[in-house]
């Protein structure tokens, strides 16, 4: 039910864009490429992005360099008001209402759009094209189409029997069909009578209402609820735009397939044109200003919507993931920016300290965002589905010497299952404090368990880490010297993203892959991490709480009826005070098991020339350096 993106993943720097998010998404390795920018283009900004899009499909893009790149040139209903990741501004919506829906018993936003609206080729943009847009990106059922269905569903046009995320697998297929055939024959531009007639039934998730308003309609989602981050979630890409004729004329829509074309051809309604682009090393792309840009105008009359701001400057984005290449390319001046696949303490040293160079570190919500890690403990098997166990191992790892040593102090504790600074998280207020080094507590524990006078340190236990940098396999080395101090004997076994995310999974027998052999298996304790897809609570609780999200199925094991019961509640509850009493139960319920040690939220840094100005920091950004765009961007 909850396809996670690991959109921003690992630390960021930069962006360090390691993931996902901002989707499945796997760090794809290239070979060393040179690195250029022609001499000719003064002015362009220059950037070495380790990391390759998976899709510039906006309805499929599940990866932090996907976002990157479909951000710059479509555009969706609203987004992030600048550096707020709490705060939203009109886009194609000018502005919007919320009120309550008799129909459906839950809230309806209405979305006044912009007039005078164009994709790049002139082509129209209206509530019939937006209509289209989201039930294409629903009927395509690829990674991201989570964020939407929590909220919306396909529509059978019924007015008595609307479907919702609980429909039966008959009629859905049913629906969505008649759906794929609507999509692919109707002109979205000039809808006939008939046509609009049925895009303004009241009994479906998107609803138009004129051709200059648009209505979404909640509670036809698996949540079944007011959502209380919805602007957060249709601010991801596949709620944005797409031309209907374009898209017919390169392959049209089909149910749960991707449009091969768009995933390498772009055309939008935004500040940007994509041309150039290879997808593979050394390749790249290159964004260009639009000149038939349709919010020029409306950015003068909203100087501060910074999401309106036309582009005057060329971006070339050179596909480059040899780190050493990198770091010189920015020392020397070649390019402006970095997004490298990781980057630890000593890259940070490297480039600190050189006056052509910004190192800047960022508040913890950027580091959040991007990557919270803890160690998981399968509670279903031994000697883990011990609870002192379990306690003891928590208390023999010397968290101090990780951060310290390992990170090189760039990084902090955490208390989840909500990361630091994101609303009803338990850090900022300590209701439950860190989880303590105590070697003493640890062995008491042990003499309690299976595993005392050292019963277990003969069982040698897998444990799975992310093999991306120094910092994580000292992380794993220094875990392994811990554990042995109270007689659990572990094996450090390193595995790259595209591993860890098959291990969370099932084979084609339906057993958990995490308990084969497969990637040096089996793996009943190792290390995960989550990353945000947009910022609120319930996206990582949906996650690492709930019994049936990624972290826990086949990972930690963790599965608390309570829990699961508040998760869902929590998503649908706009009560601060039903929220708090939530997010601390779910807190103080996981906190006592043990089965998730939360580690260690890594420090995010944005690292660019010092000639780069007018970026617009957010949290939740996939631009470098940690911006929702390049339009506000220019050099010196």
């Amino acid at each position: 039910m909850d396809p996670r993106r690991r959109n921003i993943l690992v630390i960021v720097i930069v962006v360090l864009l390691v993931v996902a998010g901002l989707g499945t998404y796997y760090v794809l390795r290239t070979s060393p490429a040179v690195s250029t920018c022609s001499s000719s283009e003064t002015g362009t900004i220059c950037i070495d992005q380790a990391e390759i899009p998976d899709s510039l499909d906006p309805a499929v893009t599940f990866s932090t360099p996907g976002w990157a790149a479909v951000q710059q040139v479509y555009q969706g209903l609203v987004n992030y008001d600048g550096s707020s990741f709490t705060n939203f501004s009109g886009v194609l919506a000018k502005n919007w209402t919320v009120s309550y829906n008799p129909t459906t018993g839950f809230e309806t936003y209405t979305f006044n759009l912009r007039s005078s609206v164009v994709f790049s080729n002139g082509d129209p943009y209206n509530a019939y094209v937006q209509w289209y847009s989201l039930y294409r990106s629903l009927l395509l059922i690829q990674g991201p189409q989570f964020i939407l269905t929590q909220n919306f569903y396909s529509t059978n046009f019924s007015t008595t029997s609307p479907l919702s995320y609980y429909s039966s697998n008959v009629s859905s297929a049913a629906a969505n069909t008649t759906l794929a055939t609507d999509l692919n024959s109707w002109n979205f531009a000039s809808p006939t009578a008939g046509e609009i007639a049925q895009m303004e039934i009241a009994g479906q998730s998107f609803q138009v209402i004129n051709a200059s308003a648009i209505a979404l309609n909640l509670g036809y989602g698996y949540l079944a609820s007011n959502y209380t981050y919805l602007l957060a979630s249709i601010s991801a890409p596949n709620s944005y735009a797409v031309d209907p004729s374009w898209v017919g004329a390169h392959g049209g829509v089909q149910v749960g397939a991707v449009n091969t074309y768009l995933a390498t051809n772009t055309l939008g309604t935004g500040p940007f044109l994509l041309q150039n682009y290879v997808g593979s090393g050394g390749g790249g792309y290159t964004l260009a200003p639009n000149s038939k840009y349709w919010g020029a105008a409306a950015s003068k009359l909203e100087p501060t919507n910074v999401n309106l701001v036309p582009a005057n400057t060329t971006v070339n984005v050179i596909f480059q993931d040899a780190i050493d290449i990198t770091t010189n390319d920015l020392l020397k001046g070649a390019v402006q920016g970095a997004s490298f696949a990781y980057v630890g303490p000593s890259t940070i040293l490297q480039l600190q300290g050189h006056s052509n160079v910004q190192v800047q570190a960022l508040p913890t919500v950027f580091g959040a965002t991007s990557g919270s890690w803890w160690v998981f403990l399968n509670s279903s098997m031994a000697p883990f589905n011990n609870l002192s166990v379990r306690e003891a191992v928590t208390h023999a790892i010397n968290y101090a010497q990780i951060i310290t040593q390992a990170f090189g102090g760039f990084a902090q504790q955490w208390v989840g299952p909500v990361p630091p600074q994101y609303p009803y998280n338990n850090n900022l207020t300590a209701k439950e404090p860190y989880y303590q080094y105590d070697l003493a507590l640890a062995q008491q524990e042990i003499a309690n368990s299976p595993c005392a006078a050292n019963a277990c340190a003969g069982h040698v236990i897998n444990y799975m880490y992310l093999n991306t940098g120094s910092d994580w396999v000292e992380t794993a080395q220094f875990l392994e010297q811990d554990l042995k101090a109270i007689g659990i004997t572990i094996n450090p076994v390193g595995v790259s993203l595209a591993q860890l995310y098959e291990e969370q999974g099932r084979d084609t027998n339906g057993a958990c892959v995490s308990s084969t052999t497969a990637n040096g298996g089996p793996f009943y304790m190792g290390q995960e991490f989550y990353t945000s897809d947009y910022i609120s609570p319930d996206d990582w609780t949906q996650n690492d709480a709930l019994s049936s999200g990624s972290a826990n199925g086949c990972m930690a094991g963790f599965s608390n009826a309570t829990v699961n019961t508040d998760t869902y509640a929590a998503a649908g509850d706009p009560n601060p005070t039903d929220l708090t009493g939530y997010y601390t139960n779910m807190t103080s319920i996981m906190y006592g098991n043990y089965t998730e040690i939360w580690l260690v939220v890594p420090t995010s840094f944005a690292v660019y020339a010092s000639d780069l100005h007018g970026f617009v920091q957010n949290p939740m950004a996939s631009a470098e350096p940690f911006a929702i765009g390049f339009n506000t961007q220019w050099l010196s």
